[in-house]
């Protein structure tokens, strides 16, 4: 047999074997890609969290006590449910103009909250809900008041009530960070959520007044309540600046939060 038909079959085979090579050792890099692609198995499914943010930034004057849990719904993304009761200071004091004196003060609030998360990066080879995480909320804050009170300097006991609503919806996207220590701690810092908000009010004023002192007392609450509260100025424009009747406005909110929990 030739020679040289011989070294080319030889050459031929070699080459054969080192793509067949080649093939295999690409095959093992793309399997070995997918085993890593594929999420960890979590420690645990259930987070119950804490928000002590409005405790800890001293000029919040609205006090927010919010629990939070959070459930894996697939081993890199979960949902959260928020609850929380809102405190907020007193507004009026027992006299407004030396018109009025207040008997009474009833107050509360509620906050609401459902959240989506998505973890695409583990941290350190460590499970979900360990690490970065991007998601969307929707939130709900409500609040409602009513004073009643008497009418100073009349000459038969006449008295009357304020009523007042509001209401706070957000849409947004989330950004943050959660840690779990020890596989049974967690400390979740919410470091960005931008948000679409829908702010909707309504203020009453009844009672045996004149226009006139019902304007006067709609434009001192306002003043109080702008003072305190400076994003309620979403509710008002510039030539408006009364507080009775009901309106809507949309606006832009701003979502952040630490949050200390028990991965379990």
């Amino acid at each position: 047999m030739n020679k040289g038909f011989l070294l080319l079959l030889l050459l031929a085979f070699l080459s054969a074997n080192s793509l067949q090579a080649e093939e295999k050792s690409d095959s093992t890099r793309k399997e070995r890609k997918k085993e890593k692609q594929v999420p960890l198995t979590p420690y645990h499914w259930n987070v119950i969290k804490f928000n002590p943010t409005p405790m800890l930034i001293q000029f919040v004057e609205v006090r927010n006590i919010t629990l939070t849990y959070e459930r894996l719904i697939t081993r890199d993304m979960s949902l959260s449910l928020q609850a929380g009761y809102l405190i907020f200071p007193q507004l009026i004091n027992d006299t407004m103009l030396n018109l009025v004196v207040f008997n009474s003060h009833e107050k509360y609030g509620v906050n609401l909250s459902l959240d989506y998360r998505y973890y695409p990066f583990s941290r350190n080879r460590r499970p979900a809900p360990d690490g970065l995480y991007i998601g969307a909320y929707l939130s709900y804050y409500g609040f409602q008041f009513k004073n009643n009170f008497d009418i100073i300097n009349t000459t038969v006991d006449q008295g009357g009530s304020m009523k007042g609503k509001l209401n706070i919806f957000n849409l947004g996207v989330s950004l943050g960070y959660q840690f779990i220590f020890w596989k049974r701690f967690s400390l979740d810092l919410l470091l960005f959520g931008p948000s679409v908000s829908i702010y909707s009010g309504s203020f009453t004023i009844d009672g045996a007044l004149s226009q006139d002192e019902i304007k006067n007392l709609d434009q001192e609450t306002v003043d109080k309540l702008l003072n305190r509260f400076p994003l309620l100025r979403n509710l008002f424009n510039a030539d408006q600046l009364e507080f009775t009747g009901t309106r809507t406005r949309t606006s832009f909110g701003f979502r952040y939060a630490i949050q200390l929990g028990v991965h379990f």
